[in-house]
C-alpha cells in the first residue's frame, strides 16, 4: 500500500508539472492572494483556483486536438451547456473546479485517519516542482495565473493528497460481488440485415437466403466455424464471436445499449454449451444464427470482474467525499472566483518537458525489491531548464518544449551530462462534458 501510494503520488507530480508549462493570453489581471474558498478554516487563494481552472482547460483542449482532430480554438466554452441553462462550459470548468478543490482540502484534513502523508522527499519535490514551474513560465503567463509559488506548491500538495486518499479510500470499500453480476457467456453468431434505406428488395431476398442456408449447414456441422463458414457464403454476412451477460442479474444492456438485442441474449441463455439455437431469431431489422460456446468465458469474465469492482470502488470514494463536503463549513467568495474567465478567446497550452532521473536511481535493488524501484526511478520532478514565452494573441498557440537536462550519477560518482530538445506540442482535447 506504501509503496503503491507513493508511485500513484509521484505520477501526478509529473504530470502536474509536465503540464504546467503553459502560454496564455487576454485575461483581465487577478489578485491571487485573495482567499476565494475556505474549508474548514483551510484559505485557498485565488491563484491556487486560477491555475488549477487553467490547467484543466489545458489539459481538455490538448484532448479536443488530439481525438477529434480539432484547431487551434476549441470554440466550446463560451457555449451554453444546454436549452435550459445559462451556464457556460467555461463557467461550469470554473464551478467544478472550485468543487474539486473543496474536496481536496478535506481530503488533506483527513489524511491521518487513513494514514496518509506526503513523505519529506515528496515535499521535496513538491517545492522543487513549484521552483521550475515559476521558473518555467513567462512574467506574463504568471500574472495572468495569479500565482506565486507558494500557490504552486499549495496546487501540487493537494493534487497528491488526492491521488493518495483516493487509494487509501478505496481500499477500506467492502466490495462484495456476486457472479452472477460478471460472469460472461461467449457465444458465435452470423447476422445479417433485412431492412435499411441502402437495401434494396433483391439485397433484403439474398440476404434471408444466405443466413437461411448458413443455418442449415451449421445444423449439419454443429461445431462449425462461423467466421470460416459465413465468408464462403457470402461477403455481406457478419459471421463471428462475442459475449454477453450469462445471468439477467448482470445484464445491464438495455441500459447502456448493447450491441445484441434482447431477443438473442433471452435465446443464448436457454442453450447449453455447444448448443445451436433451434431457430433464426429474425428482429425487424437483422436476422441471426447463435451457438453458445461457453456459459463462462474466462477473459471477458475477469474483464467485467475488474470493471464493476472498479466502479464500485469510484462509487464508494464519490459518496465518502461527498459525504465529507455536505458536512463541512465551506464558504466561496462568488464575486471574486467569477473573475476567473474561461472564454474561446482566450486559452493556455500545455507543454511537456523531458523528465529528470532520480541520481540515487542507479543504486543496485535488492532482489525482493525489483519492482519497488521502478518507482524510484521516476521519483525527481521534471526539471525544466527554458523559459518559454508568452504570446499574446487571443488564439491557443503552441510553444517550444523547454530543453530538460537529464543528471545520472553511477557509483563510482563519475557523472556525465546529457541534454536533449524535445519539441511536443500537446496535441489534443476532448470537448468539455457537463460535469457529473
Amino acid at each position: 500500500m506504501k509503496n503503491s501510494a507513493k508511485k500513484a503520488a509521484v505520477t501526478v507530480l509529473v504530470c502536474v508539472t509536465a503540464a504546467g508549462m503553459m502560454t496564455g493570453c487576454g485575461n483581465k489581471k487577478l489578485d491571487g492572494t485573495k482567499t476565494a474558498v475556505t474549508v474548514n478554516k483551510q484559505e485557498i487563494p485565488l491563484g491556487v483556483v486560477s491555475l488549477a481552472a487553467r490547467m484543466q482547460q489545458a489539459q481538455a483542449e490538448a484532448m479536443y486536438k488530439m481525438y477529434l482532430g480539432g484547431g487551434d480554438d476549441m470554440s466550446i466554452w463560451s457555449t451554453k451547456m444546454g436549452d435550459d441553462s445559462d451556464e457556460t462550459y467555461g463557467e461550469n470548468a470554473v464551478t467544478t473546479t472550485v468543487e474539486s478543490i473543496e474536496k481536496m482540502c478535506l481530503e488533506k484534513e483527513r489524511a491521518s485517519e487513513y494514514d496518509v502523508e506526503i513523505t519529506d522527499d515528496e515535499q521535496k519535490a513538491l517545492e522543487e516542482a513549484a521552483k521550475n514551474f515559476i521558473a518555467a513560465n513567462s512574467e506574463e503567463t504568471i500574472a495572468e495565473l495569479a500565482v506565486d509559488e507558494d500557490m504552486v506548491k499549495t496546487f501540487l500538495e493537494l493534487e497528491t493528497y488526492d491521488v493518495k486518499m483516493k487509494e487509501a479510500i478505496e481500499a477500506t470499500a467492502d466490495i462484495k460481488l456476486d457472479e452472477k453480476e460478471y460472469q460472461q457467456m461467449a457465444f458465435s453468431y452470423a447476422s445479417v440485415r433485412v431492412s435499411g434505406d441502402n437495401l434494396t428488395d433483391d439485397d433484403i431476398k439474398t440476404n434471408k437466403e444466405n443466413i437461411q442456408k448458413f443455418f442449415d449447414k451449421v445444423k449439419e456441422d454443429p461445431t462449425a466455424d462461423f467466421s470460416t463458414l459465413g465468408d464462403e457464403i457470402s461477403t455481406d454476412m457478419t459471421a463471428t464471436s462475442g459475449t454477453c451477460p450469462t445471468y439477467e442479474e448482470g445484464d445491464d444492456s438495455a441500459a447502456n445499449g448493447d450491441a445484441y438485442p434482447d431477443d438473442v441474449r433471452n435465446a443464448l441463455r436457454k442453450l447449453e454449451e455447444g448448443e445451436l439455437n433451434s431457430e433464426i431469431i429474425k428482429t425487424d431489422s437483422i436476422w441471426y444464427v447463435v451457438r453458445l460456446d461457453s456459459k463462462d468465458d474466462e477473459n471477458a469474465t475477469d474483464s467485467k470482474k475488474e470493471s464493476l469492482t472498479s466502479t464500485k470502488k469510484d462509487d464508494f470514494y464519490n459518496d465518502t467525499t461527498d459525504g465529507w463536503v455536505k458536512k463541512a463549513d465551506i464558504k466561496e467568495e462568488s464575486k471574486l472566483i467569477k473573475k476567473i474567465k474561461i472564454t474561446d478567446n482566450h486559452s493556455f497550452t500545455i507543454q511537456t518537458p523531458t523528465p529528470t532521473p532520480d541520481p540515487d536511481a542507479t543504486a543496485t535493488p535488492e532482489a525482493e525489491d525489483t519492482a519497488d524501484s521502478t518507482e524510484a526511478d521516476v521519483t525527481e520532478t521534471p526539471e525544466a531548464t527554458e523559459t518559454p514565452a508568452a504570446d499574446t494573441t487571443e488564439e491557443a498557440e503552441a510553444t517550444e518544449t523547454p530543453a530538460a537536462e537529464d543528471a545520472e550519477k553511477d557509483s563510482t560518482d563519475a557523472a556525465e551530462d546529457e541534454s536533449a530538445d524535445e519539441n511536443a506540442e500537446a496535441e489534443a482535447t476532448a470537448t468539455p462534458e457537463a460535469e457529473k
